[in-house]
């Protein structure tokens, strides 16, 4: 028995160290940390129980082997130390058997966790991978939003310009034809007739030949040699 409570002694002693640097090392993950620690502390109790059972068996021991070795003779003692041999080495194989189980439990349970772990870990990094999928989609349809907001806005601006362009030129026509108009019925000269350019100098407008002609004051009237001199001096080209 003493033996046996030895041999349970050394093993939790061994089980202490193990569970120890299984502790420490793995001090940063809050599971597997308090497992070992559950492990360790159970190591510990079974160590200060099999050490206490230790003296106790051993002083027992002391006191029956002195009695039983004055009254019993030489070959009743080879006797009993080979019956407590036989009961040592079936103890010694069921504690071996134990300890090969107990490891084998250990590393099966290990094997689990770490399965485990890996899986929390995929799940974690899955999540975190579709949050940010999510995010960059959202800040690439903002973007669109926003591009497709500045087109539109620039195409109301190029429709504004365009009509307030045609606008203008509609006056403008308009303004000649009732210059020409106004021209046409009164005046002392008639452009066509002079063979020359003519610009009109109440209307900026100047007459090529070629170009009909209307009647306008002669007061009105400017030459020039050229279309650029004209242009040169603020004149536009009539539209008819």
């Amino acid at each position: 028995m003493e033996t046996i409570m030895v041999l349970v002694w050394m093993v939790s002693l061994v089980a202490i160290f193990v569970y120890g640097f299984k502790w420490f090392k793995h001090r940063q993950n809050t599971r597997i940390r308090q497992r070992n620690q559950k492990k360790l502390l159970i190591s510990v109790a079974v160590m200060v129980v099999s050490f206490v059972m230790v003296g106790v068996t051993g002083g027992n021991t002391e006191k029956s082997s002195s009695s039983d070795s004055s009254n019993k003779t030489e070959k009743i003692s080879k006797k009993t130390k080979y019956v407590g041999k036989d009961k040592y080495d079936i103890a010694k194989k069921e504690n071996v058997a134990l300890i090969a189980k107990k490891k084998k439990l250990s590393k099966q349970e290990d094997k689990l966790q770490g399965q485990r772990d890996d899986i929390e870990t995929q799940e974690a990094e899955a999540k975190q991978k579709a949050e940010e999928e999510q995010a960059t989609a959202k800040k690439q349809e903002e973007q669109q939003a926003k591009e497709a907001q500045k087109q539109q806005e620039a195409a109301q601006k190029r429709q504004q310009k365009q009509a307030q362009e045609a606008q203008q030129q509609q006056q403008q026509q308009s303004q000649q034809a009732q210059s020409q108009q106004s021209t046409s019925q009164q005046g002392d000269m008639n452009t066509a007739e002079t063979g020359t350019i003519i610009g009109n100098s109440r209307s900026h407008i100047y007459h090529v030949p070629g170009q009909r002609g209307y009647n306008m004051n002669s007061s009105n009237a400017v030459r020039f040699n050229t279309e650029q001199d004209a242009i040169n001096a603020g004149y536009r080209r009539s539209k008819v």
